[in-house]
This record gives C-alpha cells, structure tokens and sequence, in this order.
C-alpha cells in the first residue's frame, strides 16, 4: 500500500479533479485504489460520476467522531464503499468520504478538536490503525488522500503521517510560493526527526495558462519556485483547459483518454508508480530513467545513496521477477558493478526470464571479467535459442561461439527464424577472428543458393564466401567460386578480381599478375572518390603486383593517414582478411610498405593459415 496526499495551499488549482483522474488512471492500469476525502470543510470527491451505492455512506467525520464517542477504533468496512465497473485488469476503486452529508455533518465536523484528539485521545494511534486497516481490509496498491487546503492539524495528518508521497498542486505566483515554503520544510523535517521517514515530493504547477511566455514571467516564476522550494526538475503541468465540460467534472483520464489533460494527469500517475518500489511498472519505469541518467524529480540532488536505497527497495519487491531483476543488472553493470550485474543476471534467468540479452549480457561479463570462454559460449548458444532474437542479437551470440560449438548453429532457432537478407549480412559481419569465419562459412553455405535473395543480396552472400574462404586458408574453395561465377579475368569487378589474385597466391604460393592488373585498370578508369582505408590497402598490393611500386607506397601511406583520420576503430584489412583494430591495421600496412621495400620474407598473414598457423 503506497499512500499519496494530494495537497495545495491555496484552492483553485484543480486538486480534487488531479486525485481522481490520477485515481481513474491508476485503476484503469489494473491498480487497486482507494480515495480518501480528507477535505473536510469543503468535500468533493462524492460530487463526480463515479459508481456509487444508492443512499449515503458515513465517512472521515462519522469514522473519528465514533473513535471519540466510543474510545474505540470503528471497522473501516462501513466508512468506505467500492465505485464498481471502473478497473481493468484487477483493478478497482474504493471511497472513503469525508461524511455522510446530512443537516449534522456542519456540527459533527465543528465538534471535533482535532489538537485534543491528538493530545488526549491518542490521534496518532488512530491514524496508524486507521491505516492498517485500509491495508487489511481493501489491501489496496495505492490510496490517494485529498487534503485541505492552508495550514492546518488535517493538513499535518494528511502531509506528513499517513504518507509516503505528498503530490503538491500550486498556480505559480508569489501567494502559493509563500505558503508552501513553510509546508514543505515541514514535510522535509520528517526526516530529520525521530521517525526518519521521507516523503518524496511531486511539485505540479496547475490551472497554467497556455501562452507565450516572452517577457519569462512564467520562466523566473518556477526558477523562484525551484530556488525556494529545493527541487532542480522542471514541475509538472497541468495547464489551465477551456472546456465546458469541466463544469460537469468530466473524468478524462475516464471520457477522454486521448485529450492533452489526460495526457497531463497520466504524467502525474507514472510519476508517483516510479517512487513507489512495490508497482512493478514504475520500478521498471524507475530503472529506466536511472539508466538514462535522469534524476527523480523529488528531490534537490538525491543522493547516490538514496538512489542505491531506492533500486535496494526495487530489487526486495521484485526478488522473484525475472524482468526487473535483469534491467537491475543492466543498471549495474553501467556502474562498473560486474560482480552484482552478474548475480542479477543468475537470478533472472533462474526466475525463468529467457530474453536472449539476458543471455548475452552474463557472457560479455564471463568473457571479459573471468576470461570464461566455455561459459559465455553456453550463454551464446542459449541466446541463439531464441526466435525473438534481433539480428544485432544474434551476431554477438555467434561471436562467442567456440570452434567446439559450431555444429548446428547455422539451424539454431534465433538464426532460422530471420530473413535470409539478415542472415547474409550477420555473416559478412562475422570477420573478427578465424573462429567466427568458420561460423559464418557454415551460414553462408545455403546461402548461397537461396532463391530468396535478391540479386544484390546474392552478390553480398557471394563476396562475403570468398573473403571468409580465404580467412581460412581455403583458397581453392575461394578460386572455384570465383571461376564459376566469373570464368573471364577481364570482366570480373574490382573486388573479385583482387580476392582471386589473392587466393591464387595463397594457393600456388606465387604471384601472379593478370588478376592485379584488372584492379589497376578499373581503378584507373574509375578512382573512388572517397576510398577508405581498405581500399588504399588493397590498391597498395595491387599496384606492387603489377611493378608500379611509387604509386604502391603511396597508396600505401594514404591507408595509414586514412585510417588514423577515420571516426572508426577498426577496418578490414586484406593482409588477414580480418577485421581488426585500427593499431593492428596500421601493423599490417607497415608489413605491405615492407614488402614494397622489396623485403622478400614478408607475406600476408592470411597465408599462414596454409601451413596450419592461426593469426588471429
């Protein structure tokens, strides 16, 4: 049970309208509500189109004048009755009025010294029973309590006992300011007393006019606010709305769910669920904000141990809940606090959630914080499980798959499941390591005669297969291939014809020119206008094949300037047919620029696959 006061200094602002459209919204979100009218002198919740019993029920007046009479604490079950037919989903409304409105109400009300109730009878006592009985009796998730208006021993009840959360509604000017600075500081005081209890703090500015604000009236106004009352957030607003529709107390939240007032109110609702760490919703609403870097707007600076304190309270809540658990872990592995992210990811999945990121998050943590390779292995295959998994997903599954793990991978559910188009290009992403070559070999295999694929597609799938083929030393795989799709050197593209003078010389162990000299003359009649730091690499090979060693090293050099100038870390780079960091890139081109020089025991490292020696 979460209890939030709805209180504002001054009337007018619209507060009983706010509690019951906050109340209607919590209900229809499949929360169990209760609302109280704790208004006294000026009740209203009776007042709108809510399901009721026929005739009148007592309420807060009848319930503490019986107290009095009787020296007894009267049974909730006659103070409150059920607006029945307004919830979803398990959700329901309960009122508890200020009264049963009869030619009494005015003497019973005026009757009651609510210091002496306090003072000699043992008020606070009452409070607290009154409260357990509330959570007993109609077990609600949340009661919403409409508070008067001013400094009064009610408005103390309401603001600073019975809640966990106090929603302060106010029209921005000078005599609100004033007023709520004392109430405030007040509320906040609770902290520092013997009862060490905070409240957290909803500021709402209301009844706001919609209009420019060039002179920054409206701007100074909530700086003034924001100064004097301690919050650094922007307050909610609920502006002030022309409809006649108001006259008839219209619930929107209820009747026009889409209105920009709805919308309004409903910002108010996710505001209280995410500070209350037993709704489900707002503690996944909570975490998410915490992972944005966004500050709760309760109070001036929270500290990091309030904010510790809070996710703690989330985390016993939700022990059990295999989603809250997992977005806890995320939340602290942004921290740095791998070993808890870790814990958090066990638990998840021990609370059966199987969300593949849930999977590959506890890999990233066993790979890189223990250098578990078979562990984040079997996460990666869990993930790959899963026919919910996205592409990006599924190619990071499959790059921590070990050599051992390989079999079945191209049929794993997560893979079938997506279109062939996806499939082609996580496999021309799988170019890291030789490891995760022969995976993307293994699923580029049927690929290849997929009737699915468009032709560009096909043309992806077929480039992908020769460059993975000679990561892995298969260069005569790579040369039948290429002859079957281009039997004439002369009409090969520049892309083919390098990758086929590369096999054969990984395959003879000899260069051989014609190959070499296609890319030359495509490159000469059609430079790229932007090449990038493969390209240049690739070029620098090719014109040393050919002898034209000048314009070699300075392809050459460009590939290292481009490289160190480019926003990316790594590249492809055809001295390994792997992608590797920009560092390593920057190796190979000084081994090219070697083999330039004329330095005749250097050769491409993806030729030491041919005597069995891995590079990777």
């Amino acid at each position: 049970m979460y209890v939030t006061t709805f209180y504002s200094f001054k009337g007018g602002v619209g507060r009983t309208m706010a509690l019951v459209n906050v109340a209607v919204d919590l209900v229809r979100r499949g929360r169990r509500v209760l609302a109280v009218d704790f208004d006294l002198e000026a009740p209203g919740l009776d007042t709108f189109d809510l399901p009721r019993p026929s005739g009148t029920t007592p309420g807060m007046i009848d319930f503490v004048s019986a107290y009095l009479d009787t020296g007894q604490t009267p049974h909730i079950e006659d103070y409150v009755f059920e607006s029945s037919g307004v919830g979803n989903d398990g959700g329901g409304l309960w009122i508890m009025p200020s009264g049963a409105h009869h030619e009494s109400y005015a003497r019973t009300f005026a009757d009651i010294d609510w210091g002496v109730l306090y003072e000699q009878h043992d008020g606070y006592l009452l409070f607290e029973d009154l409260k357990e009985q509330w959570n007993t009796f109609l077990q609600p998730d949340y009661v919403l309590v409409d508070s008067r208006t001013g400094y009064t021993d009610v408005g103390g009840i309401c603001t600073r006992q019975l809640p966990h959360a106090v929603v302060l509604l106010f029209f921005p000017n000078a005599q609100n300011l004033r007023g709520l600075t004392k109430v405030v500081r007040d509320i906040r005081a609770e902290r520092t007393e013997l009862r060490n209890k905070a409240i957290d703090l909803h500021f709402v500015m209301s009844n706001v006019p919609d209009l420019d604000d060039e002179d920054k009236i409206l701007e100074e106004s909530i700086t003034s606010f924001q100064h004097n009352l301690g919050f650094e957030s922007e307050p909610m607003v609920i502006h002030r709305y022309d409809s006649l529709s108001l006259l008839n107390q219209v619930i929107f939240t209820k009747d026009r769910p889409r209105s920009r007032l709805a919308k309004e109110y409903q910002a108010v609702t996710a505001a209280i669920t995410r500070l209350n760490p037993k709704d489900r919703d707002g503690a996944l609403d909570y975490i998410a904000q915490m992972g944005l870097g966004r500050r709760t707007p309760t109070r001036r600076g929270p500290s990091l141990a309030d904010e510790d304190n809070h996710l703690n309270k989330i985390e016993e809540h939700h022990r059990a809940d295999g989603e809250v658990l997992f977005r806890l872990g995320l939340l602290r592995g942004d921290d740095g606090k791998f070993e808890d992210s870790a814990a958090l990811f066990d638990r998840a999945i021990e609370a059966g959630y199987r969300d593949p990121e849930v999977y590959l998050r506890r890999a990233f943590i066993r790979r890189r914080e223990h250098d578990d390779r078979d562990g984040a292995c079997e996460d990666a295959v869990a993930a790959l499980q899963s026919v919910d998994a996205s592409p990006g997903q599924v190619r990071r599954a499959l790059a921590l798959i070990t050599p051992d793990h390989l079999d079945g991978v191209a049929d794993s559910p997560a893979v079938a499941a997506l279109p062939p188009s996806e499939q082609v290009w996580i496999a021309s992403e799988l170019n890291r390591s030789r490891v995760q070559a022969e995976t993307a070999a293994i699923m580029l295999g049927p690929l290849l005669v997929n009737v699915r694929l468009s032709a560009e597609e096909r043309e992806h799938a077929r480039r992908a297969w020769v460059l993975t083929s000679i990561a892995l030393g298969r260069f005569s795989d790579a040369l039948e291939f290429v002859r079957s799709e281009y039997p004439d050197v002369g009409r090969m593209s520049i892309q083919f014809a390098f990758n086929y003078g590369m096999a054969l010389w990984g395959e003879s162990g000899r260069l051989i020119r014609e190959p070499f000299d296609r890319v030359v003359e495509i490159d000469r009649s059609n430079p790229s206008e932007d090449p990038n730091p493969n390209y240049l690499q690739c070029l620098a090979i090719a014109y040393w094949a050919v002898g034209e060693l000048g314009a070699a090293r300075e392809a050459a050099k460009k590939a290292r300037r481009e490289m160190r100038r480019s926003i990316r870390r790594s590249e492809f780079s055809c001295w390994q047919y792997l992608h590797v960091p920009g560092i390593q890139f920057e190796k190979d081109v000084e081994e090219i620029l070697k083999l330039i020089g004329g330095d005749d025991g250097v050769i491409p490292r993806f030729m030491n696959q041919r005597n069995g020696v891995d590079s990777s």
